[in-house]
């Protein structure tokens, strides 16, 4: 008797067991994930813009300077060379920019992965694309450790765990019920990218962004003295047809503004981004421990709401920045 009593309660025991571990994630763990998530695939897709505003800014101010050499000069081939050197300087920094931002795609699209487990309208739409899904981010993956040696320091490389869960979640999709894929892969896939996802985020922070900032010191004088040399080599062609180069200036003054105006929107662009992206890595490891603990607080994590609403106040400055442009030109002409 008192062995079939210790057999019910160790029979007993193990199903309670069993029904605990197979229980679901929190409504809350399940809010921190998606906000997590939709945070992570926001953030991303600024800092490949920003390269190319910087460049942009750099590149037209080089190409105005550009056309008033070959204004004032009286060589074809001469201008040929300097206009394929340009083309070739454009044609490097896009190869350049490409590689940053492969580190950027993959986070996104593993972000757009890991919210289909929370997500049944998302996971269902996930789910008919996801052959697709899965070779761009093979092919991202692959790309992205190739430039990871061409670059000095080298950045944190993929790891083929990463693409292996991936795979495994892409093979279940449409196959199993979303709460059981939430109970087999979602802790596991956050665990799995969290080294290489903070090493993107420390990528950026110690690499990206001084490389950023010190374009952006510079920029300044570079602008100044290209805009200088456009109007000296416009005025001298003018005066040698013997027109007045106002008419020029008039039209040509704009863009100058423009460009001023563009330089402070990418500082304060480039120094809220750096504070998102710091606040992102840091943050991985608060929804990790959240979502892969038993006992959770109602409340989500103070980090992962203060982490949104960075987002939401980044997202707030990018769109202040037309209607202040538009503001400016309206006093100005």
């Amino acid at each position: 008797m008192p062995y079939n009593t210790h057999l019910k309660s160790c029979i007993y025991f193990c199903i309670v067991c069993l029904l605990f571990s197979c229980a679901g994630l929190k409504p809350s763990q399940i809010n921190a994930v998606e906000k997590y998530t939709a945070v992570t695939k926001g953030i991303t897709a600024i800092p490949p813009d920003v390269y190319n505003r910087v460049y942009q800014l750099r590149s037209q101010t080089q190409t105005l300077q550009l056309s008033g050499v070959i204004a004032t000069n009286e060589s074809a081939p001469e201008s040929i060379e300097a206009l394929q050197l340009d083309l070739n300087d454009k044609l490097k920094f896009l190869d350049l920019v490409d590689s940053f931002a492969y580190a950027y795609r993959i986070v996104g699209k593993y972000a757009d992965l890991v919210h289909c487990l929370i997500s049944e309208s998302y996971l269902k739409d996930f789910t008919k694309n996801k052959n697709q899904w899965q070779s761009s981010f093979d092919g991202l993956v692959k790309t992205y450790n190739a430039a990871c040696a061409k670059r000095i320091p080298s950045p944190t490389k993929i790891p083929p765990s990463v693409g292996s869960i991936a795979a495994n979640i892409i093979k279940e999709l449409g196959s199993a019920k979303i709460k059981s894929l939430q109970k087999k892969y979602l802790s596991a896939a956050i665990s799995t990218a969290r080294k290489p996802f903070e090493g993107i985020c420390d990528d950026f922070l110690n690499t990206d962004i001084p490389k950023i900032q010190k374009e952006l010191t510079a920029l300044p004088i570079f602008i100044n003295e290209n805009y200088k040399d456009f109007l000296n080599n416009l005025k001298a062609y003018e005066l040698k047809q013997g027109n007045s180069p106002y008419n020029y200036y008039k039209l040509y003054l704009p863009i100058y503004l423009n460009w001023q105006v563009q330089l402070r929107e990418l500082n304060a662009l480039v120094n809220q981004l750096q504070v998102c992206i710091l606040n992102l890595r840091n943050s991985y490891g608060v929804l990790e421990n959240y979502v892969s603990s038993v006992k959770v607080d109602k409340d989500i994590p103070a980090e992962l709401i203060q982490l949104e609403n960075e987002y939401f106040s980044l997202l707030n400055t990018i769109a202040k920045f037309s209607e202040a442009r538009e503001r400016l030109f309206k006093i100005t002409y």
